[in-house]
């Protein structure tokens, strides 16, 4: 799918028998909370609604009882709903939630961060709703449903914490200077990428008479590529399942993949790309295009070009980190992933059993989804975190920094394309190039498919082994230690070692 304006948090898994039927025999009570943090919400507003909501957020928590907190405060009196949250640091989270929930004590809502065996075990079993009659119902949240991307059986089970697609790493960058020292244009097609690398890689672009540049920056760490899907997208490879001859395949499977290996390995061969990219981690990749200036294209966070003002430029006034357009690939493809969340919070049978509990529940998530949430989230609580004077806010940063406000919200705005990435400290002339990236990708964008995250009981079984195996290989093929026309053995070897035709037919069957 493809975003054309712009709209806008694995775990291992579990489900037991056991587990599963402690939680349908225990569904209506209200047992311990088994969650650090989770306090009453003290003195609520007379008649309001009850709502139990479990989440995990950073690692400091505000205090969670309206007794001492006047941003949570505000918010009860506001919505008419009395809280207990559940709010803790994910590494925490992640395990109190399952031990509290296979006990029996479903929060009406929860978040979790993928569709695995756990949240699909609930689903059978009934305990938790799908949410698609609900969203319509509410404008703030009807805006955003189509980043609710948390499918099963074709119904959406969780409201994403979303972001803007426009934030995506697949954004292309280039140095502007090097360009016009060589007198180049920024690259329009895979064969102009190609040329344009290989004259930052042979032909001097930093001017310093040495040979200490490369075309083309990836990197490779814990069995994933870095910077390396922008270059897959031209070739049109961005879902994980295609549909081939009538049925699904993976995206490595399909001839598309092998243009792309056969471009890289080329590339690679030629000296175009960063030749340690095999053991160059992310942050390593990010270092040599903004700390030391080695490399010269770059498919990223468009934030880099902040952290290029921050250290390359700082040494060097001349230097300039830009955005360019997606390249066209062999058949005139051109696009970038848009970066969306995946899970989200899910809604229990009780709560939505309880008209007016479900009712605030969503009453709630729409208004963090407003811009009136969106200043509650920043500001607080007019006359109590900040003052109005003059047209401008007057905030209290102690108090919003005691309350913290944001804690008490799960959904936001979608961010507006010009504020993503854009700092401050830095200068005009960086913000504008990132405003104006941002422009430029969002009528590229192309949002992953549910299909992409769906459910499979072998994949759950394999997936780790089997990306890892797919990817190592990846990287043998592109430093020429395999050859391309190999590949499809490499894929057969796949399909034999983890099951694949299994997995295919589950995720074909999720697609129905």
């Amino acid at each position: 799918m493809t975003l054309t304006n712009s709209i806008w948090k694995k775990t291992a898994s579990i489900v037991l028998v056991t587990a599963l039927a402690a939680v349908t025999a225990a569904c209506g009570n209200s047992g311990a909370n088994g969650m650090q943090g989770a306090q009453d919400g003290s003195k609520a507003p007379s008649g309001s609604v009850k709502l139990k909501v479990a989440y995990d957020y950073g690692n400091t928590i505000p205090s969670t009882s309206a007794e001492s907190n006047e941003a949570l405060k505000y918010l009860q009196d506001k919505l008419g709903v009395q809280f207990e949250f559940n709010i803790n640091a994910y590494e925490i989270y992640k395990e109190k939630i399952r031990v509290q929930i296979a006990s029996g004590d479903i929060p009406d809502a929860f978040a979790w961060r993928t569709m695995d065996d756990f949240i699909v075990g609930m689903i059978k079993a009934g305990e938790i709703v799908p949410l698609d009659e609900y969203i319509d119902k509410y404008p703030n949240l009807k805006k955003q449903k189509d980043l609710y991307i948390t499918k099963y059986q074709n119904k959406t089970w969780a409201i994403t914490n979303v972001r803007n697609p426009v934030a995506t790493g697949d954004a292309p960058m280039i140095r502007q200077d090097w360009l016009d020292h060589l007198g180049l244009q920024a690259p329009k097609t895979m064969d102009e990428l190609y040329n344009v690398a290989k004259a930052f890689t042979f032909n001097d672009p930093d001017n310093n008479g040495k040979k200490d540049t490369y075309g083309i920056q990836i990197g490779y760490a814990n069995n994933a590529f870095v910077g390396a899907s922008g270059l897959q997208e031209p070739f049109g490879i961005q879902d994980k399942w295609v549909k081939q001859d009538g049925k699904y395949v993976p995206n490595f499977a399909t001839p598309a993949f092998k243009e792309y290996l056969a471009w890289m390995s080329k590339a690679f061969k030629d000296g175009l790309i960063d030749p340690d990219f095999a053991v160059t981690d992310g942050r390593m990749a990010e270092s040599k295009l903004v700390s030391k200036g080695q490399a010269g294209i770059f498919f990223h966070f468009l934030s880099r070009i902040n952290d290029f003002e921050d250290n390359v430029k700082k040494t060097n006034p001349s230097a300039k980190l830009v955005p360019f357009e997606p390249v066209k690939g062999p058949s005139g493809q051109q696009g970038a992933t848009g970066r969306v969340n995946y899970g989200g919070l899910f809604v229990s049978k009780n709560a939505a059993k309880d008209p007016a509990k479900m009712q605030k529940l969503m009453e709630w998530l729409d208004f963090g989804a407003s811009p009136e949430g969106q200043s509650f989230n920043v500001y607080g609580a007019e006359g109590i975190h900040y003052t109005k004077k003059d047209g401008k806010n007057e905030v209290k940063s102690d108090l919003i920094a005691r309350d913290m406000p944001g804690a008490f919200l799960w959904t936001l705005p979608l961010q507006p394309t010009e504020e993503v990435f854009i700092s401050k400290k830095n200068s005009e002339e960086a913000q504008k190039a990132i405003v104006g990236g941002n422009k430029m990708l969002e009528k590229y964008l192309k949002i992953p498919t549910p299909l992409d995250f769906a459910f499979s009981p072998t994949g759950a079984k394999y997936r780790a082994e089997a990306d890892a195996f797919i990817n190592t290989n990846t990287v043998k093929v592109i430093m020429g230690n395999i050859d391309v026309k190999d590949w499809d053995g490499i894929v057969k070897q796949w399909y034999d070692r983890f099951e694949g035709n299994k997995w295919v037919e589950e995720i074909s069957a999720s697609d129905k």
